[in-house]
């Protein structure tokens, strides 16, 4: 450090333009072992995947119903227990459905989001970790839940009156 500060000239006014100036002396090259070279004529191969990234736990999970389905399903809807929905809820709904929260086929149970909180990450079945930073979660009171009672599936309407999902025990 002392030969690489005294090879600079200290200005006398710091705001002033002045020449800065090196010092004379070079170093000679160490000689290495060659052992120790790295050969600059081998090429490392890189290889570069020209797909897509695989989604999170290796399968991409669409929950989007076809169209042809949609008629039968929006009247299923209507004949079951209802939740309402806030704008946010409706909005991780969309992100269940196609499939950015991989491995999730729908909101969290209570085991996936304490392992959610408490790792940042979900177990797989298969043993296989997953990154899961954000709890994905519908939050409901107790009124609610004593008037779902123990029907296996519910009903998601949107603050327009809609179906937008049914939740599938």
């Amino acid at each position: 450090m002392a030969s690489m500060a005294a090879a600079f000239i200290k200005p006398s006014n710091p705001f002033s333009k002045s020449p800065i100036t090196f010092s004379k002396a070079v170093t000679p090259p160490i000689k290495l072992p060659m052992s120790l070279r790295v050969k600059s004529n081998t090429r490392r191969r890189i290889r570069v995947s020209g797909g897509l990234i695989d989604p999170d736990g290796g399968k991409l999970v669409e929950l989007i119903v076809e169209e042809s389905m949609r008629g039968s399903k929006n009247r299923e809807a209507l004949s079951l227990p209802r939740i309402k929905l806030s704008r946010i809820d409706v909005q991780w709904v969309h992100v269940l459905s196609e499939g950015w929260a991989s491995p999730l086929t729908g909101f969290m149970r209570e085991s996936e989001f304490l392992q959610t909180l408490h790792f940042n990450s979900l177990r797989l079945q298969d043993g296989s970790v997953v990154n899961m930073s954000v709890p994905i979660v519908l939050a409901i009171d107790d009124d609610l839940k004593n008037r779902i009672g123990d029907s296996s599936k519910v009903a998601l309407f949107g603050s327009d009156d809609r179906p937008v999902a049914i939740l599938n025990e």
